[in-house]
């Protein structure tokens, strides 16, 4: 992910007081791109391959680059209906001063996780 930092913060919120029981329950992690082989500058194409190969939810920040080996470029090539979504953080930055904002996106993803079955297929979800 590319905002490993912001999403530390998510993360603090799972395993907060009020959503302890229910992360700990589901069983979800937080991986780095070193935790599952990749490198800071990898590759979109690649990231993406891995996450799907992996059972991943790969939670990036809004990424607007253009061309073939864009995020984007990859999603619109190769999502099939067995697929997971890519979740797009709105506001990297808020995920770093306004708490209100990490909660809200706290609770979306684990929403998303949740239904992740009912979401294969749909390409990119954004949070909140």
């Amino acid at each position: 992910m590319n905002i490993q930092g912001q999403m530390d913060n998510v993360r603090r919120v799972w395993e907060g007081t009020e959503w302890s029981d229910v992360w700990i329950d589901s069983g979800l992690t937080v991986e780095h791109f070193a935790d599952v082989g990749l490198r800071h500058d990898s590759p979109d194409t690649e990231v993406w391959r891995l996450c799907q190969a992996e059972g991943l939810l790969l939670v990036t920040a809004n990424r607007n680059q253009r061309g073939p080996d864009s995020l984007e470029a990859v999603i619109r090539a190769e999502n099939t209906e067995d697929c997971l979504p890519v979740v797009t953080i709105g506001d990297q930055q808020a995920l770093l001063v306004d708490t209100e904002y990490v909660y809200r996106v706290a609770v979306r993803i684990l929403e998303i996780a949740w239904d992740i079955e009912k979401l294969r297929g749909v390409g990119r979800l954004y949070a909140p």
